[in-house]
């Protein structure tokens, strides 16, 4: 592949060339067990969050990873993805939030993701997706989740013993990757409020795919300077913003952020919709990269895997997975 050249004009190296550790884009060693329209709510707004966890049916302290959906998704997309970590040993939330089309519509709730882009169009996104209430009340939907967490294993008996709530990792995908980088403690000028925090202290990682760079819903240069805790920025070449920004544009957050567990995985001809399994070129293989390179984060920041550690501080991966993307660390 060829090295791909940065916003700020630097390069990205290909990966080295030894491979250090199994393909983590195959299933792991655990059989995935489901619960779907599970419930709680939030009473300070009057609202009830839906949620679908995927979780290992057997083992105990298991850490725990809640992943947010982008505008106009629902708690069933990146179902591949959160299916694949549990394999290896992660609880995985999927919450739908106010955006979500239709989450209680079972007619709807599985449409294809076509349906889903062609409402997102509909409306105003940029908008939607930059007012300051739209903006708290996604970062309080995990919020919500996080604090009911002693109770979730009254609600699915099948939960008892399985979370290990020292070890919260939160992802998500476009919207829900603004909201993993606020609840991370990304920083946003919203209004006549500035450097407003979202941060939660229990959080230990986050995964933001597809994600905003400065110039819009509040984010500035500083943003990111106060994300102290381990970072993978993921996007691809042909991923554009809502302002149809290019992908140098989402190289941001990893750029602006300090030093310390911040990592960068640009996928080569991965568009907006390639990541989580539904729409985008190359299908499977972009959303094999996702599922290694991910794997290993959670693996090293959630687990304490030295062995996934040595993989993403060393910039090795399989061939395979190497061969369509471009990475850095800092």
């Amino acid at each position: 592949m060829n090295a791909i050249m940065s916003s700020k004009g630097k390069t990205f190296q290909s990966p080295l060339t030894s491979d250090l550790y199994s393909d983590l884009s195959l299933d792991g060693p655990f059989r995935v067990a489901v619960e779907d329209d599970i419930v709680v709510k939030d009473k300070a707004r009057d609202k009830h969050i839906r949620f679908k966890i995927y979780f290992p049916e057997t083992g105990t302290k298991f850490p725990v990873i809640l992943f947010s959906h982008g505008f106009g998704g629902n708690k069933n997309v990146f179902e591949p993805v959160g299916k694949h970590w549990a394999s290896h040993g992660f609880v995985v939330i999927h919450p739908t939030h106010f955006d979500g089309m239709a989450p209680s519509s079972k007619s709807l709730e599985n449409a294809p993701t076509t349906a889903l882009l062609s409402q997102t169009r509909l409306g105003n996104v940029r908008s939607r997706i930059s007012e300051p209430k739209n903006i708290s009340d996604r970062v309080q939907d995990l919020v919500v989740i996080l604090d009911d967490m002693d109770n979730l294993s009254k609600l699915v008996p099948r939960l008892i013993d399985k979370l290990d709530q020292s070890k919260i990792g939160v992802g998500g995908h476009s919207f829900g990757a603004f909201t993993a980088m606020l609840i991370g403690g990304t920083t946003v000028n919203l209004g006549k409020d500035f450097a407003s925090s979202y941060a939660d202290k229990r959080i230990k990682c986050i995964l933001p795919i597809s994600a905003q760079g400065t110039g819009q819903q509040g984010l500035t240069r500083d943003s990111w300077k106060n994300v102290r805790i381990p970072m993978m920025v993921i996007t691809g070449t042909n991923d554009r913003g809502v302002g149809n920004q290019g992908y140098e544009w989402k190289l941001e957050p990893y750029e602006y952020s300090r030093p310390g567990g911040k990592f960068l995985v640009v996928i080569d001809g991965a568009n907006h919709f390639s990541f989580g399994g539904q729409l985008g070129p190359r299908g499977k293989k972009v959303v094999d990269c996702v599922k290694c390179v991910s794997t290993h984060f959670w693996n090293t920041y959630l687990k304490e895997s030295g062995a996934s550690g040595k993989v993403i501080m060393s910039d090795t991966l399989p061939k395979d997975i190497r061969s369509i993307l471009s990475y850095r660390h800092k």
